[in-house]
């Protein structure tokens, strides 16, 4: 089957990796790998749009936005349930959200961007 990196053909990788399928047109059902086959069920919350984002802005290629999402439900918390889209990336969450009700919030408090050169000096 020849993958174009469509949002379509990272449910078809992950069906290949383990047991996933899509259930809207924005969340995907995965079934983790065990050592017994498929394993504990996890929702994977992300849109085609943020998909290509994923692809395009964050990693650049298919087979490595692909890698990350696969390295993200691997490193999922016993109560993570959902891994969301949020800032290029998908972060693990007790709900399908990402905030106060569950996964990783903003960090508060001040900060700055800084550039630093190639040796790591501001």
């Amino acid at each position: 089957m020849e993958l174009d990196g469509s949002w379509h053909d990272l449910v078809a990788a992950l069906d290949d990796w383990t047991a996933a399928s899509a259930l809207s047109d924005r969340t995907i059902d995965v079934a983790l790998p065990s050592d017994d086959g498929p394993g504990r069920r996890l929702m994977v919350v992300l849109t085609p749009d943020e998909w290509e984002d994923m692809t395009d802005v964050m990693w650049g290629s298919f087979e490595a936005a692909v890698e990350e999402v696969k390295q993200t439900l691997r490193e999922m918390g016993a109560d993570d349930a959902f891994a969301v889209y949020s800032q290029y990336r998908l972060v693990p969450s007790v709900s399908p959200t990402v905030g106060e009700e569950g996964g990783w919030a903003a960090p508060s408090g001040p900060g700055e961007w800084v550039a630093s050169d190639s040796e790591g000096r501001s």
